[in-house]
């Protein structure tokens, strides 16, 4: 399955999510590795989930803390967090770094935190509750030909098209679904983002 950009999938938690996004074409999904968050994946149930999956980048959500013993997730490829201080630290460990930044008021000093933090993360998240206004769109684009962005809220499967459209980003961030049963997902939205971003095979 190919997908029109690339796309990370946050906050997983159950091996059923992580099927679902490795047989849709979703390059990334992250796993919250502090055992301090309420959707905690241990070392243990990590390899677990995994060992299930093939063709697909595992990041490792790190909000509160930057100690972490890599080794026991040896399978992370990247690293998450939305903490300003912990991005000296998790930059030293040698994995790529994404940024998220809830975008409140005004992007012109979103645009000055990215221009302090680009020389240490690789990737900036940005989280809009409200949908994206042609004004945002626009700014939004500048920021896309100077810094490498995944665009996440703000649109539904019904925008999203011409939001990459509009905007070129890196790629679109969506999250995991809660497992109410086993093998049983909420997946909230994910799934008809997921399908309307289908590439068309025969274009």
């Amino acid at each position: 399955m190919a997908l029109n950009t690339r796309v990370f999938v946050s906050d997983v938690d159950n091996l059923g999510d992580g099927r679902y996004c490795a047989g849709m074409g979703v390059e990334l999904i992250g796993f919250p590795i502090e055992a301090s968050h309420k959707r905690y994946v241990s070392p243990d149930k990590f390899k677990e989930i995994a060992s299930w999956l093939a063709g697909i980048k595992f990041a490792g959500e790190l909000y509160e803390t930057a100690d972490i013993n890599l080794e026991e997730y040896e399978a992370i490829d990247v690293l998450v967090t939305d903490n300003p201080a912990l991005v000296n630290d998790l930059s030293k460990l040698g994995k790529p770094l994404i940024f998220r930044i809830k975008v409140e008021n005004n992007l012109s000093e979103i645009e000055q935190q990215m221009s302090i933090l680009e020389q240490q993360v690789e990737m900036f998240q940005l989280e809009f509750d409200e949908t994206l206004s042609e004004d945002t769109l626009k700014q939004l684009k500048t920021f896309t030909e100077e810094y490498k962005i995944l665009i996440a809220g703000g649109f539904d499967e019904n925008s999203i098209n011409d939001v990459l459209e509009t905007v070129n980003p890196e790629g679109i961030a969506l999250k995991g679904g809660s497992e109410v049963a086993v093998g049983v997902n909420t997946f909230d939205g994910l799934v008809e983002v997921i399908e309307a971003i289908e590439a068309d095979e025969w274009e």
